[in-house]
């Protein structure tokens, strides 16, 4: 293998690559000629402050006239008088110098019979129980006996009674509900019986048709248990059998 040695080179790498493209001269910004004229001509305006520190006070021949100052303002209405003919004629006025007479009444009279028509406030009866003189109502110190002596004394309140009715009303409607209901308990018919028991033999004939053709040799599983459930099968058909033949009566419970 065998090297190579570079001393001198003028190679630049930054002349190798690409420059990027001049950008656009910008075009010159529009200026108004008439700009430097207002300028000149603009009068500075004073600056704002936040007013005197001391407000200073008029003159006395400056004081507030009539007019000048801040009233309250008139409230305007929408509300428009429209004319109309259906309007009430205006009462005529009485003749200047005549008043209207008024009703003479005696108002000692008045006050005489009120007086006697009124009733008088019943005495609230009072307790002195101090010799200063202690003054106490005797409706509600317990002196006297009065929770015992209501008239709703020792009755049933109102709530319970209503909630007594109402228990009373379910009650009646379950006893009716169970006095009206059908009888779970059915009696099978004379008809309904025979064919149930001719059902009942014809298909024991059939099983004993089918249990008479199994082949005579037992020697595998399948055919041990198939005899054992066709023999289960014709016991239970003989013991119903016997029972609707020996029961002429029978009742069916849903």
């Amino acid at each position: 293998m065998s090297l190579v040695e570079i001393s001198q080179h003028d190679e630049v790498i930054y002349s190798i690559l690409d420059k990027p493209p001049p950008e656009p001269a910008k075009t010159p910004r529009y200026e108004s000629k008439l700009e430097r004229e207002l300028k000149e001509r603009k009068i500075p305006q004073l600056r704002l402050t936040f007013g005197y520190a001391e407000t200073p006070l008029k003159t006395p021949d400056k004081f507030l006239r009539k007019g000048e100052g801040i009233g309250q303002p008139r409230k305007k209405s929408d509300h428009k008088c429209v004319v109309s003919s259906n309007l009430p004629p205006v009462p005529e006025r009485p003749p200047p110098g005549k008043k209207p007479e008024k009703p003479k009444i005696n108002f000692k009279v008045v006050n005489i019979k009120k007086a006697i028509k009124t009733k008088e406030k019943p005495v609230e009866p009072r307790l002195v129980d101090t010799r200063d003189g202690h003054i106490k109502k005797i409706k509600g110190s317990g002196e006297v006996p009065e929770y015992c002596l209501r008239p709703d004394f020792g009755k049933m309140p109102a709530y319970l009674v209503k909630r007594n009715r109402r228990i009373q009303r379910e009650l009646e409607k379950i006893r009716h509900a169970e006095e009206n209901r059908e009888s779970l308990c059915k009696q099978v018919s004379e008809e309904e019986r025979q064919k149930l028991l001719e059902d009942l033999k014809h298909n024991w004939q059939l099983m004993q048709k089918a249990f008479l053709q199994l082949p005579m040799l037992t020697d595998t599983i399948p055919k041990i248990l198939k005899k054992t459930k066709m023999e289960q099968e014709l016991r239970q058909l003989e013991k119903d059998i016997a029972l609707i033949e020996s029961n002429p009566f029978i009742y069916i419970y849903d």
